[in-house]
This record gives structure tokens, sequence and C-alpha cells, in this order.
């Protein structure tokens, strides 16, 4: 494990050398964009009503409250554009085409930033869809489905339900062939998207840890950087020989 300066070097040589490049981002990549992280002293779990509807039964249970507190989500991700974290993988990705970008954030900001097929592991508030008939579109209107009339719900993964097979089945694969596996603002301890940058090291890759706080997995990393993404995500960048002018062109 190294730090600082020297750390920032070190992250930019792994980078530099890896054939397969996987960044995993969580909460902490869109906080400069002005969407709240979850466990943060102001974070979305300090809030009553995340707790009362982020379950899958709380559409049933309360559609008009749940209705009413998605809306608010979705007005506050509509509002939010990219910051510079997010351009800067977007434009790491367009210059290494093999990166693989996989997001617990369903905000949708990394494909906005011009992200490439981005395996959005929790879904995209930025759609719906129907449990009903399966029927999915975007963006979620608060409307029942034109298809069956049930009523449609965001098409995000909520307390009591599975991730979708296919997507992590293409992120589990993407970490265990990657020589570099990044992990980007995201506590990595929600399961089984937690697996992944341990999946990564069972399979040879390297880990870096990009975070504000500590992390467990610090101790694994050969490389911890601390500090916000929109900063360190542009210098690793520059780093690489990519001008920070080109970011998000």
């Amino acid at each position: 494990m190294t730090e600082s300066n020297e750390a920032l070097d070190a992250a930019i040589e792994l980078l530099r050398t890896a054939r397969r490049i996987v960044v995993f981002s969580g909460a902490g990549l869109s906080k400069a964009s002005g969407i709240p992280t979850y466990r943060d002293a102001d974070g979305l779990w300090m809030t009553q009503n995340a707790v009362q509807f982020s379950h899958a039964d709380d559409l049933a249970r309360d559609p008009a409250g749940f209705s009413k507190f998605w809306a608010h989500r979705l007005a506050v991700v509509e509002a939010a554009k990219p910051n510079p974290g997010h351009l800067a993988l977007a434009h790491l990705q367009r210059l290494r085409p093999s990166t693989r970008l996989v997001t617990q954030n369903v905000d949708g900001l990394l494909t906005l930033a011009g992200g490439m097929d981005v395996l959005e592991l929790h879904g995209s508030l930025r759609r719906w869809r129907c449990d009903r008939c399966g029927n999915r579109r975007g963006p979620w209107l608060f409307q029942r489905c034109t298809r069956c009339g049930s009523r449609a719900r965001p098409d995000v993964v909520m307390f009591g339900e599975m991730l979708n097979q296919g997507v992590l089945l293409d992120a589990q694969t993407a970490a265990q062939e990657a020589d570099v596996f990044v992990v980007v603002g995201s506590t990595a301890v929600v399961y089984p998207a937690a697996d992944l940058p341990l999946q990564s090291l069972s399979g040879g890759g390297r880990l870096i840890t990009l975070n504000m706080e500590p992390l467990h997995l610090d101790a694994l990393a050969s490389v911890v950087l601390r500090g916000a993404s929109e900063d360190l995500l542009p210098r690793l960048m520059a780093g690489l020989g990519y001008s920070s002018t080109t970011l998000g062109k």
C-alpha cells in the first residue's frame, strides 16, 4: 500500500500497463453532482421516508407515499449533471475501450457523461418498469403501464429484490478478467456487489481504492487513494496523458 503523491503515481502506472480495467463506483462518485449519499450524516438513510419507501412491498402498502418519495428522488437526479469524476471515467473508457464501468448508482450520470454499456447493478431511476407484465420504458412518468394497466415503478433494485442476474454476471466476468479493479466512492459492503473486488483479486487482478474515508478493502489494495473522486480521477487521467480539456468531448 502506498500513499499521497506516491500513491497517485503508483495508480497511474497500474492503469497504464493494464489490459483490462474495471471501475466499480458508488454514491461517492455522484456526491459532487448534488446527489445525496446513503450513509453520511446527511445521507439518504438518515431520513425516515427512505426507510419507509425502499422495500419492494412499499408500492402496494402506500402508493401515494411511495410515488411522492420517488418523485422527489427523480427530480434530484434529473437536475444533476455529470461532474469531473464521471467525465474522467467516460473519457478513460473511450480511450481504453476494454474498460468496464460498473456502478451501484441509479442516477444514470455515467451514461450521460458518455460512458458506454454501463453495468447498473441497482438499475436506473431514469427508467420505469411494470412488475406485472415486465414492460420497461423511460422516463418514469408516475403512471399506470399502458400495456396492462398496473401501476408502474422505478426500475431500481429495492430491498427484498434480487439484482438483475444478467447484469451481475457481466460484472462478475469483467471483475474476474480485470488486470486492475478500481473502487471509487463505494464502501463495498453491500452484497453481492461487494464480492466483485474480491473476485478480481482471486483472478490475479490488482486493486485500487479511491474514497474519502478508509475502507475495509484498503488492506488488500495495491494502492489507496484518499480524497474526492471529482478531484483525483481527472488527475489520474492527466497522469495517463489524457488532457483534462478533452473530458466530456
